[in-house]
């Protein structure tokens, strides 16, 4: 179906005197924000590293430049902000660099602006893949068995593991990401042991868990904006990832049939572990052996990529987040179901890997991550960055043969499931 304006020229709660919306963090999850807040009639500022930016390009945004995501100096630079907002301004991240930069500088961030977040310790142990996985597993969440690697004696535990197995880092290092690729599937113990060596000596550490079977679009997530005593949530399911099971949102769409259970599983885990306010969701695999949702990823205090599919669909998560950080009433809510998010770049190269067709529910609404017609510089944007990745990419690969050097292909160590946005 074709795609539609929906945006409201204003909002009735809005008014100058109301504090400023900043979304803090750009990319495709800080540009998401944005649409959302635009579709409550919201223009909001956006903090970003860089002009070069799809979310400070958007004309729904007003950007604001920050030199560095670094703590001290991003904090200094949000006090200079505020002095220029007479009625103050209401936060929400879009990234982990802002958030974590600025959350154990909270209480000297709050005398200027309104934001809910999750205590520092509890951040850090949710952005750790061990440590959110050893509190699912206290708790008696479903979760794939995981074992942490340190030294080459931990390897052994490998064995206790059920194949195919899976490696991806414990936590999101610039070593790892620049040698390996998020994360691997491996049918043999003996692959993955050479790989877990590999890393051990380059990284450190490393996760390896049993592998969750299933297709690509068995994978879903609650979004949810934790509150009491009233937490609001949106379930959807992927449609694709880009690169397939390990990556990030290529498309997805409502999940209406499970809604309710995993939105009940994700907010219990959260209240568990002590998460009651702000931002928080849960990515999930169904195991095509038994039907099982087990969870993969857990995001905390800050926004999704695909954020936007909840607004497209009526249940506006961050106009509700900044509503609660102003003191304003929240929107009232009303599900539509009938719409579809997509990273159109992103899901085009998952098709065509998977060779699959570009298919979704019928009758349903397509809205493009970054193409909209009346917002058409995200997409110029991004369209001129894939093409000097694609040109660094080749340069690389002509350097490398040339050196000699061959970097580790995806015949070797397939690859596996988890995402980061």
């Amino acid at each position: 179906m074709p795609e539609q304006t929906i945006y409201a020229q204003q909002h009735p709660a809005v008014s100058d005197c109301m504090p400023a919306p900043i979304v803090v963090g750009g990319g495709i999850n800080g540009l998401s924000a944005v649409r959302s807040l635009a579709q409550a009639g919201l223009s909001p500022l956006v903090v970003v590293t860089s002009l070069f930016d799809v979310a400070a390009v958007s004309r729904y945004a007003r950007p604001v430049t920050a030199g560095t995501f670094d703590g001290e100096t991003l904090l200094n630079e949000m006090i200079r902000l505020r002095s220029r907002l007479p009625q103050g301004g209401a936060l929400i991240f879009a990234e982990d660099d802002p958030l974590l930069a600025l959350s154990p500088l909270r209480d000297r961030l709050a005398p200027y602006f309104d934001f809910k977040m999750p205590s520092h310790q509890l951040l850090l142990d949710l952005t750790v893949k061990e440590r959110f996985f050893q509190l699912a597993q206290q708790n008696g969440f479903p979760v794939p068995r995981t074992l942490l690697l340190r030294k080459y004696s931990d390897l052994a535990g490998m064995n206790d593991l059920r194949l195919p197995l899976c490696v991806k880092p414990n936590s999101h290092t610039k070593t790892y990401h620049d040698l390996f690729k998020k994360a691997y599937r491996l049918d043999k113990r003996s692959v993955a042991r050479q790989l877990c060596e590999r890393i051990l000596d380059t990284v450190g550490e490393v996760i390896v868990q049993e592998w969750i079977e299933g297709p690509n679009d068995s994978i879903y997530f609650s979004l949810c904006y934790m509150d009491e005593p009233a937490s609001v949530a949106f379930t959807g399911r992927k449609g694709r990832s880009w690169p397939p099971q390990i990556g990030i949102t290529a498309s997805c769409w409502p999940a209406q049939d499970i809604a309710q259970e995993l939105e009940d599983l994700t907010i219990h885990f959260f209240q568990s572990v002590g998460l009651t306010n702000g931002y928080a969701s849960m990515e999930y695999k169904r195991d095509q052996r038994d039907g099982r949702f087990l969870m993969v990823e857990p995001t905390a205090g800050r926004t999704d990529g695909q954020v936007e599919i909840s607004a497209l669909c009526g249940i506006n998560l961050c106009h509700i987040a900044y509503c609660d950080a102003a003191g304003l009433p929240r929107p009232p809510l009303e599900l539509d179901p009938h719409h579809v998010w997509r990273d159109e770049f992103r899901d085009f190269l998952a098709a065509r890997k998977l060779r699959t067709r570009l298919s979704y529910p019928p009758g349903y609404q397509i809205h493009n991550a970054f193409w909209r017609w009346n917002d058409p510089a995200p997409a110029l944007l991004q369209s001129a960055l894939n093409s000097k990745m694609a040109l660094g990419r080749v340069f690389d690969m002509v350097f490398a043969e040339h050196r000699g050097n061959h970097p580790l292909e995806p015949e070797t160590f397939n690859q596996s499931h988890t995402r980061r946005p």
